[in-house]
């Protein structure tokens, strides 16, 4: 879950949309693009048809198992995570999935009714469908990560294992500490930035770009290393989130609270996170507690989206963990 700036927080590309548009929302923001991979994987686009919209998705690679890969936000662009799909794709077909209202998966209305939790595990289960797999492997980061561990608690049956980089919050108590984290990372000029852009004339003549100057301005709360988050706040993209997704998301779930869900899971969890992601410790630690079986890894030096800042342990433990569950 990633932030941008309302009630209180801000987030982006490096770091995850909920959090970056909902903690900007409530706070807020993502890296830098990677360079381009050393040898192109094998592309390919698919549609799952769904009531009153087409969900899109592209598949990198072309052999292995589905796994199917699930960006931050909700809102923010799927080709913030293009560095996993680059490295998984040596192994799985990745499923780049433009989730409800980001790329091409646009919607004619962002409500409550278009935007809830239900919604999105909805178009997770008409995808498993159109794949024609019984279940899935889900990898997320930040609201990817909320949105990864609800499905598998919603459809235990149908999940080959989940993976998290980077955590969402998995109460809205936790997006509090998110956010309250968030605002204590920042540097003044960047804290005088996002006040600027939240005044609210400013985001009524302009939303996007209220939105997007908020965003880019929280994005050194995400990293540990701050050069990096500056080459990321640098090269973000004017369009890497949709600003009406975060307030129709907080109006349809007010009080959002996963842990019964997680409860529920019962397929293989590898839950990883940086030592310094402003999710915080005391969340992670609660879901792994009600994971049965879960596996928690920590790395140290390391923000909100450790395939970044600390890739090789970052696939160190991911390999190890696919090989467990694909045996």
């Amino acid at each position: 879950m990633r932030h941008t700036s309302a009630p209180g927080a801000q987030a982006r590309r490096i770091a995850p949309a909920f959090l970056l548009v909902l903690a900007a929302t409530l706070a807020g923001a993502r890296a830098a693009p990677a360079a381009a991979a050393a040898v192109a994987l094998p592309l390919e686009d698919g549609v799952v048809p769904r009531p009153g919209f087409d969900l899109h998705y592209t598949v990198v690679g072309a052999a292995g198992p589905y796994l199917v890969v699930l960006s931050g936000g909700p809102g923010e662009e799927v080709r913030s995570m293009q560095e996993i799909a680059d490295e998984l794709g040596k192994t799985h077909r990745c499923v780049m999935l433009e989730q409800r209202g980001t790329g091409r998966s646009r919607l004619a209305t962002y409500d409550p009714s278009t935007i809830n939790l239900a919604a999105y595990v909805e178009d997770l289960e008409a995808l498993r469908h159109h794949l024609g797999v019984d279940r899935l492997l889900l990898l997320g980061n930040s609201w990817g990560m909320m949105l990864a561990l609800t499905y598998g608690g919603v459809h235990p049956q149908h999940v080959l294992g989940v993976i998290t980089l980077g955590s969402g919050p998995i109460t809205r108590a936790y997006l509090g500490v998110f956010s309250d984290n968030l605002a204590s990372r920042l540097p003044a000029e960047n804290a005088a930035v996002v006040r600027y852009w939240s005044d609210p004339a400013r985001a009524e003549r302009d939303l996007d770009r209220a939105t997007f100057e908020r965003v880019r301005a929280t994005v050194p709360a995400y990293f540990f290393d701050r050069q990096l988050a500056f080459a990321y706040a640098m090269e973000l993209p004017a369009d890497e989130f949709n600003p009406r997704i975060v307030p129709a998301f907080l109006a349809a779930e007010k009080d959002f609270d996963l842990r019964p869900l997680l409860r529920a899971i019962t397929a293989p969890t590898l839950l990883l996170q940086g030592r310094q992601d402003i999710a915080g410790e005391a969340n992670i630690g609660e879901a792994h507690q009600l994971i049965h079986g879960s596996q928690l890894v920590f790395i140290d030096r390391c923000g909100h989206m450790p395939w970044l800042e600390q890739p090789a342990q970052t696939w160190k433990a991911v390999a190890a963990f696919l090989a467990g569950i694909e045996r």
